[in-house]
């Protein structure tokens, strides 16, 4: 009578682990099972027992053979490797239909079906999860590999991996286990499977009784382990008795050498009776599902004829002989015995029936084909990649610190580097330490020739702190594949400078390196994990990891350190802040639909919110009919948006200094508007457009004619002492019209004072105030006051410059002035006659260093580890000034009347603050719903009559869409929605 194994499914509310267990049978006959056994005869019963393979990423004719092999032998599953998924899908319906009796499709999926198969997801290896001090994680990641494997149409994953990893030299474990601590590697070990239980899909707990303390890949060879029973039962079976009793529904048996469980030499434990039944069956108590690791690897074939693997394997007692290499002469060698009587035909019952009841439990009874419709989208859904992210960052273990450098706030004073050794090109991890901070990237092979390392060495010796990436180590090497000239380089440094050490890989590599003052360890040299490391460094995120395993006397089990609260914005994806991935899709829609109407021919958008970037993308290209994408790092001329961006963040930090009053007037600040009208006019009034200003004078127009062109009194081609002030490329103005500029501002006429009237002129008179309270030009303020502090290196004035020409985005082609396409130069005349450095206009920005300049706000004024404003400054200055004017003082505000078009969405709350750009440019901060929103466009390219932004209502119905996401929540986080299922 078959002993039936009783499953506990677990209960997660609110990410805890309770108690209420509910249970239910997998191995139970029923009258499905009975029937099909009844039909079979003694070949299909054989058959039950051998798991094939296949391969999707190879041509057709594996998956014949694998047909063949089904219908001429009538296996009982197939395990998939190497493929795709709709490739994998199409093959299990085909192997299905090839059947009488339905296939337990599997596949060896630790950390997801993207360990075999493209286009899906990586969850990480175990040691992640180890390090994670989330147990609900292991659960989540387990219930969610379950779900893509169901989706697919596979119903037994092999995992959990049980070992003990207890050697830092194992090469074929290591990172794959939860760690070195008994009790933690069995406590996730059971979260893990009964994630996938609770799913239906089977879990196979390995690779027993432990494979964590070899040396010797089974892969390749037959390792021979030789602790005694005694140790074995202490520490390498504990794990996979605590599964046992928590009801892992199978078991792989892994190919090992053990002389004290059996001294028959060269015979590998899952080929060995003291294994597979005497200690599996009879002292744990196991009646589950068994099966044999690949028979395909050298551990099981290297001692052992063809077929007779697979024939010593099932007189051990394995179930499941999975990827035989003779499955033909395995089963005519299992059926001679049986015919002979040297093998009970009981034996062979007991072990179908298990089958059989096991393919019950995963509802096999009752098979349906695979659709592949959305199959992809299914298996990427934005839940499960929060899942991954969320995995990623609490896993990154800060280990070392030393008087709390990371993460490094405000660096402005000194120069870094960052070295990636090992990688192919720049790193993930250099790209998104960019976003935080300017620095240089090296990069560099681990066995670089020795004069390639001394170039690297000179120039690193110009920097002050250097942050390296350990890419691609072998666990497999005793120096875990780190060249002797990479640690002499990386040891002297970290003596001579600031040293930050990212490790890739395994923890037990940083014994290298135990005299290290600061030392991240992210696990896994994959994208996901190299951003979780970046933004650990840099304050995006907090690092929560412990080490799971011993690594030194300095680094030890358990040991991780906190990085306290994130202090700059962390990049996420929209889930990760409550939001829709599939909600915000729609601002695609929307752009797409604007390039092909020709609103403009591309444009930047970053969203944040809570601190998170959500929403970082860049469409179309630099021009039309160009073969030039726009770039996230490349620059627009954002138009008026300098007036808040710059001149505005300059004037408030003067008042906040006691520097800047707002009831004093520009006569009090300019001398030499004592006696014109504007000498009364007080800041309050000039910064909140209600002075009575012009909006503009078109000082440029009088130096046209319309016949003859440019008046060649006024500029000139070519840079000298007279005409100095660069207004376009080769071409220059004279100097002393600046003064008659000034003059003709000075000597304009009021109009409306008391009343609202936007004007340019006013934010050309607040950066004369500014600049003569400080000696200082505008530019040079807002640098050392705010961008370089804040790490910002796509924002500034004059950026041909500083940045490359193809990184600057054209905006006009102005046949009428400059008579050029203008990229680098500011856009505004007015600006540009002014040398490009203006407090109406000039600035140009990437969109995500415009967004962490409005976040610094929505923070109130603290960012990086530094204070920027005290909050009561941003909350006068934001805040409307006078009655009837929407605006703050500079800060352009959400239109009060909703029956009235506004610059904003109709959705954002009254503290909402921002501005708008004449080039096709918004930024809007909303301290209510804690966004920040960010849309850059040179829809004047190629002529500034092009109106079809404005006509399209582009950037409102953007930001509806993003506050329409806020309200729609469809797609819940998979941490609170999968629990629910």
């Amino acid at each position: 009578m078959i002993r039936r194994l009783i499953l506990t499914a677990t209960l997660f509310l609110c990410y805890q682990l309770h108690s209420n267990a509910v249970s239910y049978p997998i191995y139970n006959a029923n009258k499905w099972t009975d029937s099909v056994f009844q039909s079979m005869t003694i070949e299909e019963k054989i058959g039950q027992l051998f798991m094939i393979s296949a391969y999707t990423a190879k041509d057709k004719s594996n998956q014949a053979e694998v047909v063949r092999l089904i219908k001429k032998y009538k296996v009982g599953g197939v395990i998939f490797f190497k493929g795709g998924p709709v490739r994998t899908a199409l093959a299990v319906n085909q192997f299905q239909n090839a059947t009488k009796i339905p296939l337990m499709m599997s596949i060896d999926g630790e950390w997801g079906l993207s360990m075999r198969l493209d286009s899906t997801l990586n969850y990480g290896f175990h040691m992640p999860l180890g390090a994670s001090q989330s147990d609900s994680l292991t659960y989540l990641v387990g219930r969610r590999i379950a779900q893509e494997c169901k989706r697919i149409g596979i119903q037994i994953n092999f995992g959990p991996v049980a070992d003990v990893n207890n050697n830092p030299m194992n090469p074929v474990i290591n990172t794959r286990s939860f760690g070195e601590n008994k009790l933690e590697v069995a406590r996730k070990s059971i979260l893990y499977m009964q994630g996938l239980q609770d799913e239906h899909v089977l879990a196979v707990a390995k690779h027993f009784p432990g494979h964590g303390n070899t040396d010797v890949d089974s892969h390749f060879d037959l390792p021979v382990l030789k602790q005694s029973k005694q140790s074995l039962d202490t520490l390498e079976l504990y794990p996979f008795k605590k599964l046992f009793n928590a009801g892992v529904g199978a078991v792989m048996l892994a190919h090992l050498n053990i002389p004290s469980l059996d001294s028959t030499p060269h015979l590998a434990t899952s080929m060995s009776p003291n294994v597979g039944t005497q200690l599996l069956r009879k002292q744990l108590n196991f009646f589950g599902l068994s099966f044999t690791d690949a028979l395909n690897m050298k551990g099981a074939t290297k001692y052992n004829d063809p077929g007779e693997s697979e024939y010593k394997a099932f007189l051990a007692g394995n179930d499941v002989l999975l990827c035989p290499e003779y499955v033909g002469k395995g089963m005519a060698l299992i059926k001679a015995a049986i015919d002979s009587g040297c093998i009970s035909i009981d034996f062979l019952n007991q072990k179908v029936k298990r089958i059989l009841e096991a393919k019950y439990w995963m509802g096999l009874n009752n098979c349906r084909l695979v659709d592949t419709n959305h199959l992809i989208r299914d298996l990427n859904i934005p839940a499960a990649q929060l899942l991954k992210m969320t995995i990623n960052n609490q896993a990154v273990t800060l280990v070392k610190n030393k008087d709390n450098f990371l993460p490094l706030k405000s660096p402005e004073n000194v120069k870094i580097a960052s070295l990636s050794i090992g990688s192919k090109g720049i790193s993930a991890f250099q790209e998104l330490m960019r976003k935080y901070w300017p620095m240089k990237d090296f990069q560099i092979n681990m066995y670089a020739k020795d004069w390639e390392y001394k170039l690297l060495q000179d120039s690193l010796d110009k920097y002050d702190v250097i942050i390296v990436g350990l890419h691609y180590l072998n666990s497999r090497s005793s120096t875990y594949g780190i060249s002797d000239k990479a640690y002499e380089l990386l040891s002297n440094y970290s003596k001579e400078k600031k040293l930050i050490l990212v490790n890739f890989s395994t923890p037990y590599a940083l014994s290298r390196f135990p005299n290290f003052d600061y030392v991240v360890n992210a696990y896994q040299d994959e994208t996901g994990f190299q951003e979780s490391a970046a933004q650990v460094i840099f304050g995006g995120i907090t690092s929560k990891g412990k080490l799971p395993v011993n690594v030194s006397s300095k680094m030890k089990m358990g040991s991780g350190l906190g990085s306290g609260m994130p202090i700059r914005v962390q990049y996420a994806i929209p889930e990760e802040a409550g939001m829709s991935t599939y909600q915000l899709s729609k601002i695609d829609t929307i752009i797409k639909k604007g390039i092909e109407a020709k609103a403009m021919p591309g444009c930047q958008v970053f969203i944040s919110k809570d601190g998170k970037v959500i929403y970082e993308k860049s469409f179309g290209h630099k021009v039309y009919d160009g073969q030039e994408k726009v770039n996230d790092d490349d620059l627009y001329d954002i138009a008026s948006i300098t007036k808040v961006a710059s001149t505005t963040l300059v004037a408030m930090k003067l008042y906040e200094n006691g520097q800047l009053s707002l009831d004093k007037t520009l006569g009090d600040y300019l001398p030499e508007l004592k006696n014109t009208n504007k000498s009364n006019l007080t800041i309050k009034e000039v910064m909140s457009h209600q002075a009575g200003l012009q909006s503009f004078i078109p000082f440029y127009k009088k130096l046209i004619n319309p016949k003859t062109g440019l008046c060649n009194d006024y500029f000139c081609y070519t840079d000298n002492s007279t005409y100095g002030v660069k207004v376009a490329d080769n071409m220059y103005m004279d100097l002393r019209y600046l003064d008659t500029m000034n003059k003709q501002i000075d000597e304009s006429k009021l109009e409306y004072r008391g009343r609202y009237k936007y004007s340019d002129l006013g934010f050309i008179y607040i950066k004369r105030v500014v600049e003569s309270i400080t000696h200082k030009t505008l530019n040079k303020l807002a640098d050392s006051l705010f961008y370089n502090p804040l790490g910002l290196q796509d924002i500034g004035y004059l950026p041909i410059k500083n940045h490359l020409s193809d990184k600057i985005i054209p905006t006009e082609n102005d046949n009428y002035f400059r008579r050029q396409l203008l990229q680098g130069y500011v856009h505004d005349p007015t600006a540009a006659m002014m040398g490009g450095v203006s407090g109406h206009a000039g600035l140009f920005a990437s969109a995500n260093d415009l967004g962490v300049l409005f976040q610094m706000l929505l923070n109130q004024g603290q960012y990086g580890g530094k204070t920027f404003f005290k909050p009561e400054t941003i909350q006068l200055f934001t805040c409307p000034q006078f009655i009837g004017n929407k605006r703050g003082l500079g800060w352009d505000k959400p239109e009060p009347d909703i029956n009235k078009n506004g610059p904003t969405s109709s959705m954002c709350s009254p503290q909402t603050f921002g501005h708008t750009g004449f080039t096709g440019t918004c930024v809007w901060a909303d301290p209510t719903t804690k966004l920040v929103y960010v849309f850059l466009s040179n829809r004047v390219y190629p002529s500034a009559e092009n109106n079809k932004l404005v006509d399209m209502n582009i950037r409102t119905k953007i930001q509806d869409v993003i506050y329409n996401s806020l309200l729609k929540r469809n797609e819940k986080p998979i941490i609170n929605s999968q629990l629910k299922n």
